[in-house]
């Protein structure tokens, strides 16, 4: 609809605001432009159609709202009003909106005249067309697709398999699109089996640069390279969007190659993903709509079936080759005879004449060759091969006669050929010349007998088992499982006699005997034997023999080899234990100790001050009962050197009842929730051992005890440990309790190795075995009486000692009074420690330093101490070292040194501290021994004076 008036000619006022409500409600946007080509008017359907306020746009040139693509269709419909060649025009236009978006119009315009009929400027109107516009473009792409896929489709079936399938199909596709390029990349193996991705065809619109050539796009690892796209390819699904939103590794990918958007389809073949295509834009960052990924997808599925059907065309000729190939290189006949029509062979592979010596072509002449050649004993059953193949479900011997009369075992296995209704209408075999293997089972049967022999003679125990069952032992086995006839073995499973569980084999499956197995005998007795199998024929069938060898006492050795070196470990880790608790041990009781006493001289210091206070014998209570605590951590921590003492074979008069005590101690946890502990200890001497060996066998006589009683009921049980002497001047202790006991039937087993009662994973079997052999090696007996559900008692005898031989123990001597002040220098790691003993020596000028290099230091600067307390483990320089370099200096202080140990743990410090005369104080200290030694330096060995 277009006015009639010009918009500068005057109006009768009614029909001024009648045309002005009219052109007001038109949806179409009424314009009009100047000469320059501005705007000087627009109707308010111009805000609905571009979303820009008239106000704003009044003024403006109306090119700046027009598709830069489409100022040449102005410029010329321009023209041609000018040059008065067109009156009006009418042409379609994109028009910017304010969202950066355009639409498509339909523009009328014509020019406005003056009264003189000069050009003063345009007016016409904007139609909104975009919908139309997609419509018919969506139809011209649908079409342009459909023929893309037509076309594809005529290649496909015009295509010889020798043909390069890609080059043909992604032309059309590309230019149907509209892309900029289009290609198709298809998946291969690596020689290592990884999964890769190579370009295989392109096509480009022109002015676009070809990636064909680009090596980064072939043998693409897309898993790891794109994995997104892998895992969306993989899925069946496409990939499409502008690259700016895609994650970097892809964006690396992709940018390189100019590509804004794309656009990726997978190609599926078989199941698996053989490849993709793929279409980008270069040019614009266009989205595709779901009408062109659809069409796009019938084409990818059409070019994945061609795929395949080139993949199982290829496959089935490889089938093919193989098939001829092995047949014509295999040591067996393959052959295919038919039954349909005139019996016939219809194939016989070339290695029928080196096995038969007659010709393929021979057989093909000769329906009846075989028949006549065959043995006459078997000819019967030939007929049955080659006529009923369905009723031969096993393989089938025949002889055979060659050309050069020599006789032939052939071993055939035949399978029916049905045709669609069932009817077998050929045979297809194999036929293996068995010759040799039959002369060999004949020789096999012949020498089964001198196999037997063989057996016998030898002296390791031997069995042959048929399906698990025994068919055959020798003399030796016999013995060693502790039967008197082999009859008594005859049927029976090999794997009864074994201690171990032994898992079945698979079904079909030859058992093999292997390795290291424990065995019980038919006495009770347990043995450990090493087991070797093979299977083999016996008595022409197929059997396993078993030969055993026995190494238990081999095992035995190499169990208290293993104890030793675990002993060892232990007593490295328990003096490095020692060594740890022993520092803060130190300055904890020498710290409580130092307080208990100034507590005590507080009355005379303070009178009726602190001291007088009624709390204050609760602080010393308090203070004291830490200091027994901390004296019971100091005992666990002597018992614990006991394992990590270098002396372990030394054998003198050991005290019985410190043993046992260390005994209980390092076990009370095991004892203390199950049972009441008793001692009842007579006078009894010191008796020959060694400590470390009689703790260990003592600890695990308690420890056992323990474990025989449940948990939960120690009010009512208890463990009682005796000591007495006896007449012929031994020493008996007894280890008793109110446990479970044990059986009669194993009670005489219980020292053998491997031997044990409790469940698997708690016991070794090895435990009573060592402490037999360790009380015997002393000269002593172990023996047990038990009764099940009464108890326990092991009772063991110990040599006693010499008479008049007595074990010493330390008293601690009287200290004099100090009547002289000297200079000490402590050195010692821990500054805590430093400080406790600053605390003990406090009536003397005492010094600290904290590392043997600070030590040497001032010892270097400074000779005129009178005694230096030096730690023997210090990470810098230690306490030998530190007493080394003071010897070289030739100042003599080295005699008054003064070595400090928490535990000295390394084969080197003990031989040190046992070379050299000085002193050495164990940690946590003994106070008085400590004044002791100080006061003795003091006393005795004069300071010189300063600058000597």
């Amino acid at each position: 609809m277009h006015p009639k008036p010009l918009p500068n000619e005057p109006l009768p006022a009614s029909h001024e605001q009648h045309y002005q409500l009219v052109v007001e409600n038109l949806r179409e946007v009424v314009f009009q432009l100047d000469k320059s080509g501005r705007f000087l008017y627009l109707s308010p359907a111009w805000t609905e159609l571009t979303g820009f306020s008239v106000e704003e746009s009044l003024g403006q040139p109306h090119l700046e709202y027009v598709h830069p693509a489409d100022h040449a269709h102005c410029y010329e419909y321009g023209r041609a009003l000018l040059s008065r060649q067109k009156e009006c025009c009418k042409h379609e236009l994109r028009y910017r909106t304010r969202n950066g978006e355009h639409k498509w119009v339909e523009v009328y315009v014509r020019l406005v005249p003056s009264e003189d009929g000069a050009y003063v400027g345009t007016f016409g109107t904007l139609n909104d067309i975009s919908e139309r516009r997609r419509t018919t473009d969506a139809l011209a792409r649908r079409e342009r697709y459909l023929t893309a896929v037509v076309e594809i489709q005529q290649r496909l079936l015009a295509a010889s398999p020798s043909e390069s399938l890609f080059e043909r199909l992604v032309g059309p596709l590309g230019e149907a699109s509209g892309a900029s390029r289009a290609y198709i990349f298809e998946a291969h193996r690596s020689p290592d089996g990884n999964l890769l991705f190579s370009q295989r065809a392109e096509w480009c619109a022109p002015g676009v640069k070809p990636e064909i050539a680009n090596p980064e796009l072939q043998n693409m690892p897309l898993e790891r390279q794109m994995p997104r796209l892998y895992e969306l390819l993989s899925r069946g699904q496409v990939l499409t969007g502008l690259v700016k939103d895609f994650p970097p590794e892809e964006r690396a990918v992709l940018e390189p190659q100019s590509i804004r958007s794309l656009l990726t389809l997978p190609l599926w073949v078989h199941g698996t993903l053989a490849g993709f295509i793929g279409f980008d834009n270069c040019a614009e960052e266009r989205e595709w709509d779901k009408l062109e990924v659809d069409l796009l997808w019938a084409a990818a599925g059409a070019i994945a079936l061609a795929m395949e059907q080139r993949q199982s065309e290829r496959a089935l000729r490889e089938r093919e080759l193989r098939f001829r190939r092995t047949a014509e290189n295999a040591s067996d006949v393959l052959y295919r005879y038919q039954l349909a029509g005139t019996r016939s062979f219809a194939f016989v592979s070339g290695v029928v004449t080196r096995h038969l010596g007659f010709t393929p072509e021979e057989h093909y002449r000769d329906p009846e060759l075989w028949h006549r050649q065959v043995h006459f004993e078997d000819r019967e059953a030939m007929k049955r091969l080659l006529s009923e193949p369905e009723a031969q479900d096993t393989p089938v011997v025949v002889r055979f006669l060659r050309r050069d009369g020599r006789m032939v075992w052939l071993q055939h296995v035949v399978t029916p050929v049905l045709d669609a209704t069932g009817l077998c209408v050929a045979v297809e075999g194999i036929a293996r010349d068995i010759t040799e293997h039959r002369q060999f089972e004949e020789a096999l049967k012949l020498s089964e007998a001198s196999f037997r022999i063989l057996l016998e003679g030898v002296p390791e125990p031997a069995a042959i088992q048929r399906d698990g069952h025994i068919i055959y032992v020798n003399t030796a086995m016999v013995c060693a499982l502790g039967f008197a006839r082999p009859e008594e073995l005859m049927g029976r499973h090999l794997r009864e006699f074994f201690l171990d569980e032994e898992p079945s084999p698979p079904e079909g499956q030859v058992a093999l005997v292997t390795g290291e197995r424990r065995l019980r005998r038919h006495d009770g007795k347990v043995r450990v034997a090493e087991f070797a199998s093979l299977p083999l024929l016996f008595d022409g069938e197929p059997a396993v023999v078993s030969i055993a060898r026995d190494v238990t006492e081999q095992r035995q050795l190499q169990s208290r080899l293993s104890l030793a070196d675990r002993m060892a470990s232990m007593g490295t880790l328990a003096a490095g234990i020692a060594h740890e608790i022993n520092n803060p041990l130190a300055f904890v009781i020498t710290n409580l100790g130092y307080l208990l006493d100034e507590l005590r001289r507080m009355p005379s210091v303070i009178p009726g001050g602190i001291a007088s206070r009624p709390e204050v014998d609760e602080w010393r209570s308090v203070l004291m009962e830490a200091r027994e605590g901390a004296e019971r951590v100091r005992q666990i921590v002597r018992q614990l050197k006991t394992f990590s003492r270098p002396d372990e074979e030394r054998v003198v008069p050991v005290d019985l009842h410190a043993v046992l005590d260390s005994a209980v101690m390092l076990a009370a946890n095991e004892i203390k929730h199950r049972a009441r502990l008793k001692r009842e200890f007579g006078p009894v001497p010191p008796v020959m051992g060694n400590e470390g060996r009689l703790c260990q066998v003592f600890l695990n006589l308690v420890v056992n005890a323990a474990q025989a009683i449940p948990e939960g009921s120690a009010e009512k049980n208890e463990i009682r440990l005796l000591t007495r002497g006896v007449s012929d001047g031994r020493v008996v202790v007894e280890v008793q309790d109110t446990g479970s006991g044990i059986p009669r039937e194993v009670l005489g087993r219980i020292f053998d190795p491997f031997y044990t009662t409790k469940p698997v994973g708690v016991g070794t079997g090895l435990g009573l075995s060592i402490c037999h052999g360790i009380i015997t090696s002393l000269g002593g007996e172990i023996s047990v009486e038990s009764e099940p559900g009464r108890g326990t008692t092991m009772r063991v005898l110990l040599p006693a000692a010499s008479t008049g031989v007595k074990v010493e123990k330390p008293v601690a001597p009287m200290l004099a009074p100090v009547s002289q002040r000297g200079r000490v220098l402590i050195v010692d790691d821990e500054p805590a420690v430093g400080r406790a003993l600053k605390r003990i020596l406090r009536e003397h000028d005492v010094e600290l330093a904290t590392s043997g290099r600070q030590a040497l230091e001032k010892l270097s600067e400074d000779t005129r101490f009178h005694a230096v307390l030096c730690d023997v483990m210090m990470p810098d320089l230690g306490g030998k070292d530190l007493y080394e370099a003071v010897q070289q200096a030739g100042s003599g202080l080295e005699r008054r040194f003064i070595f400090v140990s928490g535990g000295a743990f390394t084969q080197g410090a003990r031989d040190f501290l046992a070379r050299v005369p000085n002193p050495t104080l164990e940690k946590p200290f003994d106070e008085t021994a400590v004044r002791r030694v100080v006061r003795e330096l003091v006393m005795s060995i004069p300071v010189p004076p300063t600058g000597t």
